[in-house]
């Protein structure tokens, strides 16, 4: 699968960012730049000059322009030629360094831009990797409440009705951060990291039953909001009942996880009934989270102590049953 970002909309956004100009007539806005997605975490959207792995965007930098320029017109005309027999979109020069003349003119002529940056050469490619990963990252919405304790992104799912915004609510009052209500987008920006942000036209604001549309940023400021946070636990919030009573793990040793974008992240089921803090039971989840996350499992520990407790105990009978009697 196949993300892309086209060129006119990469140099609207980034022009300012990269310190971008045009060195070649400002032709091939409406190319892509564009990746495979499982390959994100590669150098496949930006890379230096390389005719053996050629990235979306190319980077001339010191090195490449010192080579290039060495190069006679032929060979340069032959080195270009193989470069865009890969998916090249576009070519960024960096600060203090040029291309010939000719090699820009046959740029054009395969309708390729070319840009000047006024940024240095790992500058310029580290801040532009960094910009396009997530916008290019694979993406997925998902429905539930998401919001930040004790640092950590906490995603609230359930039925429709089951009390995630309330929750959420509560959490907000408790001094907690909401981020996003209702549907969140999901990126995997990373291997090992799934980003969770919510949209601009949602920001801020919050469904409550019975109270309707609430600005949070009005009622608590904006300390009260995050734009985004990377995902590391779900919370799923299910209607206790006396069917699904014994369902519930009882020692918290066999956990649970949800596949969000090929990563797995731990899940917990919270029963929901009436009588219940719920807003404390998340942020004993998230408290535990952070302590197993350090290494500590409070119910291996329990365990441990008990299989401790029972083997003395059976040291004191053995004892007993072998003492001599007087």
């Amino acid at each position: 699968m196949k993300s892309s970002l086209k060129i006119v909309k990469f140099f609207e956004h980034y022009q300012h960012k990269l310190q971008l100009s045009f060195a070649s007539a400002p032709i091939g806005l409406e190319r892509e730049i564009m990746v495979s997605r499982q390959n994100i975490d590669s150098f496949e959207a930006v890379d230096y000059f390389n005719v053996i792995r050629t990235s979306s965007i190319v980077v001339v930098g010191y090195q490449e322009s010192r080579y290039i320029n060495k190069l006679t017109q032929p060979e340069q005309t032959k080195l270009l030629k193989t470069l865009f027999q890969g998916p090249v979109s576009a070519l960024i020069i960096s600060a203090d360094n040029q291309l010939p003349e000719p090699m820009i003119r046959q740029c054009e002529q395969q309708n390729i831009p070319v840009f000047q940056s006024c940024l240095h050469d790992s500058e310029l490619l580290d801040k532009t990797r960094h910009y396009l990963t997530p916008v290019l990252a694979e993406q997925v919405d998902e429905h539930g409440v998401y919001v930040e304790v004790y640092s950590l992104g906490l995603l609230l799912t359930g039925e429709s009705g089951v009390g995630k915004s309330e929750l959420a609510l509560a959490l907000v009052a408790k001094g907690h951060r909401l981020i996003s209500d209702d549907i969140t987008r999901f990126s995997r920006i990373s291997p090992d990291v799934v980003n969770g942000e919510c949209s601009n036209l949602l920001s801020g604001f919050m469904e409550v039953r019975g109270l309707g549309i609430v600005n949070i940023r009005a009622m608590f400021g904006a300390n009260a909001l995050k734009t985004n946070k990377a995902l590391r636990l779900i919370v799923n919030m299910v209607s206790l009942t006396h069917e699904n009573a014994t369902q519930f793990d009882r020692l918290g040793n066999n956990i649970a996880t949800r596949n969000v974008l090929g990563l797995e992240i731990p899940e917990i089921t919270l029963p929901v009934a009436p009588g219940r803090n719920l807003a404390v039971l998340v942020e004993a989840a998230a408290r535990n989270h952070l302590l197993n996350i350090n290494g500590y499992n409070a119910a291996e520990d329990f365990m441990q102590r008990q299989s401790t407790a029972i083997a003395q105990d059976d040291h004191l009978l053995n004892d007993e049953w072998h003492e001599p009697k007087r």
